[in-house]
C-alpha cells in the first residue's frame, strides 16, 4: 500500500503540479504545493540559504524528500547522502541523480562513527520524531556519527511568532494538557491517500537549545525570518 508522502515525492520528481494537505488534529488544514520539494536554491527561505554557508565536509541530509538540499550540495562538489523513511522519496532522489540515498528512519540511523561533518535537518526535521526523548536520542546518535568538529543545521519554527487565533487556541490547549506549545499532531492527504497521524515537535529557539544541550550540542548561531528558523549546532 502506498503512502501520501511517497506519492508526493514521486510526483514532485516527475514535475507533476498539484497540492497536498496537512491536517492538524483540531481540524485545521493547510494546502501546500507539490513543487515546493523541487525548489531551486534562490527560492529557498532566507534562513536555509544563510545556514548553508556553514556546510563543510561530508554531508548527511535527514528527511531529504526529493533531495532538494542534498542534490544542490552534491552539485557543488560535496560528498552527500540523504535518508528518508518514505520509499517514494528515495526513489525520487535516485531518479533526480542523488548518488547516496537510503530508506532509513531518523530514529534508527545506521552509520559508522565520525562518518559526517555536517548534518542537515531542514523543513522542521529537528522535531520529526515528535517525542522529546526520541529527539534527544537522535541527537546523541548524530553526535556519534559526526566528526569532533561536526555541526547540525537544525530547522524548526518559533510557534510564538503568530497572532492567528486558531494557532493560539491550539497552544493553550497543549499547555492545559502539560504538552509543549509546539507539539502538533498531523496527517498528510494526497490524491485520496490519507497517512496515519504523527507527532511533530516545533521547538522554539530556547526549547531547541535546551533539547540540544542534553545530547551534547549547543546553539552557535541562529537565522530567523518570522516563525521559521535554522540554528547552527556545534558540539559542546
Amino acid at each position: 500500500m502506498s503512502d501520501a508522502w511517497s506519492e508526493i515525492m514521486k510526483d514532485a520528481a516527475d514535475g507533476v503540479s498539484g497540492e497536498y494537505y496537512i491536517e492538524r488534529d483540531d481540524g485545521r488544514e493547510e494546502n501546500l504545493k507539490v513543487s515546493d520539494y523541487t525548489r531551486l536554491f534562490p527560492e529557498w527561505s532566507e534562513p536555509e540559504r544563510l545556514a548553508l554557508k556553514h556546510v563543510k565536509g561530508r554531508v548527511l541530509d535527514i528527511g531529504c524528500g526529493t533531495g532538494r538540499v542534498v542534490l544542490h550540495l552534491q552539485n557543488l562538489g560535496f560528498s552527500a547522502a540523504g535518508t528518508d523513511l518514505a520509499l517514494g522519496a528515495i526513489e525520487a532522489c535516485k531518479k533526480l541523480g542523488l548518488k547516496e540515498a537510503y530508506v532509513m528512519s531518523a530514529g534508527a540511523l545506521e552509520f559508522p562513527d565520525s562518518e559526517f561533518d555536517t548534518v542537515i535537518l531542514f523543513g522542521n526535521n529537528f522535531g520529526v520524531l515528535g517525542d522529546e526523548e526520541r529527539i534527544i536520542d537522535m541527537l546523541r546518535t548524530l553526535h556519534r556519527i559526526t566528526t569532533p568538529d561536526g555541526i547540525i543545521l537544525a530547522g524548526s519554527a518559533d510557534v510564538e511568532e503568530t497572532d492567528d487565533p486558531e494557532h493560539l487556541k491550539y497552544h493553550e490547549k497543549n499547555r492545559s494538557k502539560g504538552r509543549p506549545k509546539g507539539l502538533v499532531r498531523i496527517r498528510v492527504k494526497y490524491k485520496g491517500i490519507v497517512d496515519d497521524w504523527v507527532d511533530l515537535r516545533l521547538a522554539m529557539p530556547e526549547e531547541m537549545e535546551s533539547i540540544a544541550k542534553q545530547a551534547g550540542w549547543k546553539v552557535e548561531k541562529k537565522y530567523q525570518t518570522g516563525s521559521p528558523y535554522v540554528s547552527i549546532l556545534t558540539k559542546s
